[in-house]
């Protein structure tokens, strides 16, 4: 009987992949900032149409580095409808998640209920753009803008997604991306960080190199 997979990633020819370990292995280098690292980071810009990448070794660790960088604390308004992983940074950071109700049509936040669940505590709106399809992204960003909140999206799920002729990963203060072996474009694990802004990249690969530590921040 043939097996039907539900999923299968891609993977590069053996031989090309042995290949390039040999030019890792000669060069020593295999922590941050090596040559392939600086080649991956420069290529996905390009491809994404995107300003700024940092790379993580998984999804979830770029989420919670990503609340770092923005020192986001208190309440943040997010979507019950997502892999734990956007929650369980929220609480490895010491935040509330406030869950909002998703739309029917698209299983995205709805927008149009995030306002009722603002309180003095929300300091940011985490949105997932679910199975590829963006969020609204108008409606959530002038939400933000009365309101003085930060935007994290959690793009696992939109790699070389465009929304009006431009990438969904320019939307926002920052997007999340996952390399995972499941997703549309993988590296068996990863992850990564979008920013327009150049100094928040500088800030979010000091922490990533770092670590973060602040008084704001508890966990068990």
């Amino acid at each position: 009987m043939n097996k039907i997979y539900v999923t299968q990633p891609s993977l590069p020819d053996l031989e090309e992949y042995t290949e390039l370990l040999k030019q890792i292995w000669e060069s020593k280098i295999i922590a941050n900032n090596g040559n392939f690292h600086k080649q991956f980071e420069k290529e996905l810009c390009e491809f994404l149409r995107v300003p700024n990448i940092s790379l993580f070794s998984n999804g979830t660790l770029a989420l919670i580095t990503a609340l770092q960088a923005l020192r986001i604390t208190g309440e943040v308004i997010t979507t019950p409808y997502s892999f734990v992983a956007t929650t369980h940074a929220l609480h490895w950071n010491g935040i509330k998640p406030i869950f909002c109700d998703i739309n029917q049509h698209d299983c995205n936040i709805n927008p149009d209920k995030i306002e009722t669940l603002i309180t003095p505590k929300t300091t940011a709106i985490m949105p997932v753009h679910v199975y590829g399809t963006p969020c609204d992204n108008e409606k959530i960003q002038k939400i933000a803008d009365i309101y003085g909140l930060k935007i994290i999206y959690d793009a696992a799920h939109a790699f070389g997604v465009e929304k009006n002729n431009e990438s969904i990963l320019n939307y926002g203060d920052l997007s999340i991306l996952s390399f995972h072996a499941t997703k549309t474009f993988n590296t068996v694990e990863g992850g990564a960080i979008i920013t327009k802004d150049e100094k928040l990249k500088t800030r979010i690969d000091y922490l990533k190199n770092f670590g973060f530590v602040d008084e704001t921040v508890k966990t068990k």
